[in-house]
């Protein structure tokens, strides 16, 4: 009788142990453990959303840091709303060069290296899209570039002329969390 009391035991505080480590794992795997504060942000275009102060005020930034995303960028919108824009992550740093495809508004972009250093500021003009006779190379002959001044990390796009109202130029900095935006490359 001793015996299986003692072995009843061993089983109990067994069980005990294993249901610990699963709910500790499961919280863990979900999201749900208290330490997790950092869970993503999402834009109605299904993108993250990053928060990034330039010139004092805050933007709501969606992330472009695959092909893809940063292929479309904010083409095919109408508008780029206040207080908002798309941050584009690279994986090298490189000469940077943006043009309109398929842009229905104007938009500014800053150029920016890893350490958030504004090396240039363009406004960027929405150019008369594909016309239905015009052939897909031909579309993208005819659409201005627009080069970084300097090798940049990042790309960041806001409304037209919002860079200027903000008293933001080439030379000044932005901070940046480099090691997160860094996470979203795929």
């Amino acid at each position: 009788m001793k015996m299986s009391i003692k072995l009843g035991i061993i089983v109990l505080m067994l069980a005990s142990v294993v249901g610990f480590v699963a709910l500790n794992n499961s919280a863990q795997d979900t999201g749900g453990s208290a330490g997790n504060k950092t869970a993503v942000r999402k834009a109605p275009s299904g993108l993250p959303l990053e928060t990034v102060t330039i010139g004092g005020k805050k933007f709501e930034l969606e992330v472009a840091a695959d092909a893809p995303s940063r292929t479309r960028g904010l083409g095919k919108r109408a508008s780029v709303p206040a207080g908002t824009g798309m941050i584009f992550v690279f994986k090298v740093s490189d000469i940077l060069s943006f043009w309109m495809y398929d842009c229905l508004t104007d938009m500014d972009v800053a150029y920016v290296t890893r350490s958030g250093k504004i090396v240039s500021i363009e406004t960027m003009k929405a150019e008369p899209l594909r016309a239905p006779t015009e052939t897909e190379e031909a579309y993208k002959a005819r659409l201005k570039h627009y080069p970084a001044a300097a090798e940049g990390l990042y790309a960041i796009e806001l409304p037209p002329g919002e860079f200027n109202k903000l008293g933001v130029k080439a030379g000044d900095t932005i901070t940046l969390d480099h090691a997160k935006l860094k996470s979203y490359l795929r």
